[in-house]
Order: C-alpha cells, then structure tokens, then sequence
C-alpha cells in the first residue's frame, strides 16, 4: 500500500466518516421516494462513470448549439408582424442580462436586432424548417442521453418513435417559450399601465425584478419538468414536481450566474480569439446546461431505479403502465 492509499484508507476509517454513511444508508430525505440517500449517490457515481455524463453534454450542447441560430431567425422574423407595441429587443435584453455573459449576451442581441430592422420574410420558411431539423436532432441526442439498461424501469423506442416524440417536446417547448415570451411583453405594458394610473414609483425597480426573475424561474423549471418527463423510454413518466427537476433549476441558474460573472470579470475571451469569442462562450454555456441537466436527469433515474429494486411504495406505485 503506498502513500495515497495509505491516507485513503485512513480517512476513509474515520469514526465520523463511518458514523455519516451508516446514517444514509438509512436515512432518506423528502423528495427522494423513500430511497436511502447512499443508494441515491452510489447510484449517480456509477452511472456517471458508465455512461461518461461529460462526453454526453458535449454531444447535446453541440446539437442544441446549431439549433440556436436557425431559431432566433424563425422566431425574430415573425415577431415583427405581431400586434405588440413594446420594443421586445430591449425586454429581452434586460432579461438576459446577468443570466449569460456579456459577450454572448451582446452578440445575440446585436444578432436579434440585425434579423428585426429589416423585413426578411424569405428567411422565414428556410429558418422554421432548419429549426425544427436542428431543434428535433438536439432533443433526440438528449433523449439517447437518457437512455439505461435497467429493463424494469426503461423500455425501448423505435427511432421513429424518438424523432415523433422529440418533435412533440420541441413543438411544446416552442409553445412554452412564445407564451412566457409574450406574458413578459404583456406583463411589462400592463405593469406600466397600473403604475402610471395609481402614480406608483417606489420599489417599481425591484419589483420588476422580482416579476422577471420569477417568470425566468418558472420557464426553466417547466421546461426541464417536460424533458424529464416525456423524454426517457420509462413505463412510469416522471412526476410533474421531481427532486431532479428542482435540483436542476436551481443548479442552472446557479451556474449561468457564476459563469456569466466569471467571464465578465476574468475571461478574455474577446480579446484572445476576437469576435468568434461570444460564440464561444455560447457553447460553454450550452455544455455547462447540458451537463446540469444529465446530473438533474441522474437523480430522478436514481430514484426511479433504486424504488423498482428495493420495492419502496405502495402496489400503484410501482406497477408499471405503458405510456410512452
């Protein structure tokens, strides 16, 4: 046994530490199905391991990465032709503003803006179609993400079933996104209203903040909630409100957060590979979602498989059903 080994097995005998995992061996919190909270991290080491999570957020961050740019020029050449009466750019921008880094941040506005200030119909047909192609191929690779051995849990799909289910996720997700978009739109003029007609000034600053951050909150939350329930073959969907679906909200917005304040403060990314830089910092974004996302998805697997062979719940519970 050499020197590491040595120190390994030392702390690894620790009284505390040895004290700590006999006690989750045995202790399982709420939101984890009753499932010992030593299960739940054997579970997700494992599978990372296997599988390989981080070779998995590459490939999903690169698919969703080609996505971006053909879905910008659908949405952003239709917006114009809506009856909206606010200046949507600079919403979107203020919204944005802090979650990515400036880099990227200003690179897509100025992108957004180029695409509004001229009538580009054409681009219209050409940018829906290579976005739902590009859109439908990055939630298919994040589906294969999804998928496990554990045939008690997980079922096989046919690759026209994936692509029909991917192409529902990406439509519904689509939804998701002009609704928030357009309750923020509709939000802000009804918030203008209310407080130029009761005259109301103090706090309006904070409490738009509060409206924006909360409806950003909902949006991811919805969205991840969708893709961990109707994007693995599982006999038993996921449940609307899972521990990986909060887990992975939080940890997103965490993440984008203290990337986001790194690269304002102490990348150079602009100023080492110029203007190809903000999309750079794009795709490292992408990846560090991607893989938050895997690790959110690894728990609510950890769950659902750990329930399956320790027998945890009820009969109901645990019979399988057959939707998708």
């Amino acid at each position: 046994m050499n020197r590491w080994e040595s120190i390994w097995y030392w702390i690894t005998h620790l009284p505390i530490l040895r004290q700590i995992l006999e006690w989750s061996k045995r202790t399982a919190i709420p939101g984890f199905g009753r499932v010992p909270i030593y299960n739940i991290l054997v579970f997700i080491y494992d599978e990372t391991q296997k599988d390989n999570i981080t070779t998995r957020a590459n490939a999903i961050a690169f698919s969703l990465f080609l996505a971006i740019f053909p879905t910008i020029i659908s949405i952003f050449t239709l917006l114009p032709h809506m009856p909206f009466t606010a200046n949507y750019v600079d919403l979107i921008s203020s919204s944005l503003q802090g979650v990515l880094p400036d880099d990227a941040h200003d690179y897509l506005i100025e992108l957004i803006r180029s695409i509004t200030a001229v009538n580009r119909e054409g681009l219209f047909s050409l940018g829906f179609v290579l976005a739902v192609f590009f859109a439908s191929s990055g939630m298919l690779t994040l589906m294969d993400g999804f998928d496990k051995s554990y045939k008690q849990v997980y079922k096989t799909r046919s690759w026209l079933r994936k692509r029909y289910v991917a192409l529902n996720m990406m439509l519904i997700l689509f939804v998701l996104f002009m609704m928030s978009f357009v309750l923020v739109i509709v939000g802000n003029i009804a918030l203008d209203e209310v407080v130029a007609y009761f005259e109301i000034s103090k706090g309006l600053d904070l409490l738009l903040t509060l409206l924006r951050w909360a409806l950003a909150l909902l949006l991811v939350y919805s969205g991840i909630t969708l893709i961990y329930r109707y994007g693995p073959s599982m006999y038993k969907r996921t449940p609307l409100i899972s521990s990986g679906a909060i887990m992975a909200t939080i940890l997103s917005l965490l993440t984008s957060l203290g990337f986001s304040y790194f690269v304002n403060n102490f990348g150079r990314y602009n100023e080492i590979y110029g203007s190809i830089g903000a999309l750079i910092v794009i795709m490292i974004w992408l990846q560090i979602n991607a893989f938050v996302i895997l690790i959110g998805y690894e728990l609510n697997a950890s769950i659902a498989v750990n329930r399956k062979r320790l027998g945890v719940g009820t009969n109901s519970e645990l019979a399988m059903d057959s939707s998708y």
